[in-house]
């Protein structure tokens, strides 16, 4: 079956931040770690996550924190030297491209805009209707079910799973390396990269396409 779809996970492999939501929280000067914990150790859900995470934010800030602001701080973020090279070559080889991130949305639209890439799908932050932030969030792509996600976005939009090409950087994505047709484990760690189909321990993107346009030919 050939491959019709390419999905990138966001952080650390499209922008060089490892986590979007890190970058906010360096921002305010808060430790969301326990929150973080309590997550993966099924104590809370990614919703009440979210919510405790937003809500540090607000508590340190201790006035209102605008979406401009927000916007603001995201878009500091550095995209990947060569991703905008990456992502053009990769579609003239006949693939869609799509982003799938536990990441925030108002970053993850800016990366598609800038790259040109066809689909995003992120979580939602949430303001007033004078476009201030509001403690919460809609979560659209939970960090442990994004294998979940992409599955019923995929169904959705016309896609089979065995159709599709991840690339991915962390632990958390494994779940969808063993999902997809074709999975890049993009990293340098032989533990996490043996649970993809394979992996590249490379500084730019270019390797990238050299190693699908390869598979498109096999």
């Amino acid at each position: 079956m050939p491959y019709k779809l390419i999905v990138f996970d966001m952080d650390g492999v499209l922008i060089k931040e490892d986590s979007s939501w890190q970058v906010l929280h360096s921002y305010f000067h808060v430790n969301a770690m326990n929150n973080f914990r309590a997550y993966l150790e099924g104590k809370i859900t990614y919703k009440e996550f979210m919510f405790l995470d937003t809500l540090l934010w607000l508590k340190k800030k201790e006035k209102t924190i605008s979406r401009p602001e927000i916007a603001k701080v995201l878009l500091r973020t550095s995209l990947t030297s060569d991703a905008k090279e990456a992502i053009a070559e990769l579609k003239k080889l006949g693939l869609k491209t799509a982003i799938i991130t536990s990441g925030i949305d108002i970053l993850a639209e800016h990366v598609a805009q800038a790259l040109n890439v066809d689909y995003f799908l992120a979580n939602s932050l949430t303001f007033d209707e004078k476009g201030y932030l509001k403690a919460g969030g809609k979560p659209k792509v939970p960090l442990l079910d994004k294998d979940k996600v992409l599955f019923i976005w995929a169904k959705k939009n016309g896609f089979n799973l065995n159709e599709i090409i991840y690339v991915g950087d962390s632990v958390f994505d494994v779940p969808v390396f063993k999902r997809v047709g074709l999975s890049i484990a993009w990293t340098c760690n032989q533990s996490l990269g043996k649970n993809a189909t394979i992996y590249l321990c490379c500084d730019e993107l270019k390797c990238l396409v050299e190693l699908v346009e390869k598979y498109l030919k096999s």
